[in-house]
């Protein structure tokens, strides 16, 4: 079930988050939608403000400072009870080699990707399994004929194979801490968070992010959210550099 937060219910539990006074899973799930959302991060900061203005007007010994810490408040206030959160432009993450293809209309699952990725942008992203839009389910396969391997807890379908290395285009499920096995890509890979939060190294990927992986990169994601959905385009082979890696290879091969 997906329990990820909306901006609305955060805004309501920012007092309860700062006094203690949430569960260790709604705290966790809390931060984890600060940890992307902007807007939501402004607010709190502005909410916290709060106590210091109150404590300005209690304290004004000058006339002149009283309207100015009432007025500070009143907006912080303001903006509290009227909070909607801003829509961001989006620039495209897309590599200049990726996008001079992406022109040549050549590859369509760069052409696939690159459309969700765009209702991202803007605002209009399917909310409900498999979080692809209509428009692009009907460029793959019938649904009932995707194919699902189990990996690990996770599982993933290809929806779309050109063979000798090519692009391919894959969606991957996963559960709460489950990781992709260390791996090196000798090739290309771009993810797009349909749904979730990984954590990846120093980084986090929420909702809506793409992210390109070049050759040479070595990573391992996490899944830190209840469950999560990605979109992966693939170019070239991988090679995994963990614990039992070299088993993992020889099944892969």
């Amino acid at each position: 079930m997906n329990q990820r937060l909306i901006c609305e219910q955060v805004v309501d539990r920012l007092t309860d988050l700062d006094e203690g006074a949430l569960s260790m899973s709604e705290t966790l799930r809390m931060r984890m939608h600060l940890l992307y959302c902007l807007d939501c991060r402004e607010l709190r900061d502005e909410l916290r403000q709060m106590p210091e203005l109150i404590q300005q007007i209690s304290e004004a010994q000058e006339q002149a400072l009283l309207p100015l810490a009432q007025s500070a408040l009143k907006t912080a206030l303001a903006r509290a009870a009227e909070f909607r959160p801003i829509r961001r432009p989006v620039e495209s993450p897309i590599p200049n080699d990726l996008q001079q293809l992406l022109k040549s209309g050549a590859d369509l699952t760069l052409r696939l990707m690159e459309s969700v990725h765009q209702t991202f942008v803007e605002g209009a992203q399917a909310l409900q399994a498999p979080f692809l839009p209509a428009a692009v389910l009907a460029q793959l396969p019938p649904q009932e004929s995707w194919n699902w391997k189990s990996k690990g807890n996770a599982r993933i379908a290809t929806l779309m194979d050109s063979g000798n290395g090519g692009p391919r285009l894959s969606l991957l499920v996963a559960p709460r801490g489950f990781q992709t096995p260390k791996h090196t890509h000798f090739g290309s890979e771009q993810m797009l968070v349909l749904d979730g939060l990984l954590e990846d190294g120093q980084s986090a990927y929420a909702t809506g992010r793409w992210v390109n992986f070049g050759q040479g990169t070595t990573h391992a994601p996490l899944v830190i959210n209840d469950e999560c959905w990605c979109l992966i385009r693939e170019e070239g082979t991988v090679r995994y550099t963990g614990p039992l890696g070299w088993l993992r290879n020889l099944l892969a091969a």
